[in-house]
């Protein structure tokens, strides 16, 4: 009889949710920021909402896309959003 090894369980449990949760936090801040610092940064909002639902709930790589859109494309979209 093989008996399941549950002390990796947190573990796999907290990956599972930065999975989900780092890609909805993308989505939901992409969302907060208007098109228009998206487009002066060079982007386009409705893509980058659209990409990151599919790359999270259809392909499972949202984490990685999520992950660049919160490191480079944000901070673009940020600095965009400054007064001048």
């Amino acid at each position: 009889m093989i008996l399941a090894d549950v002390s990796n369980g947190p573990t796999v449990m907290i990956l599972a949710l930065l999975t989900m949760v780092i890609p909805l936090w993308a989505v939901i801040d992409a969302l907060a920021r208007p098109a228009v610092a998206f487009y002066a940064a060079g982007s386009n909002k409705t893509a980058w909402v659209i990409v990151l639902l599919v790359a999270t709930f259809v392909l499972g790589i949202g984490l990685f896309l999520a992950a660049y859109y919160l490191i480079a494309v944000r901070r673009k979209v940020r600095q965009q959003m400054q007064p001048r």
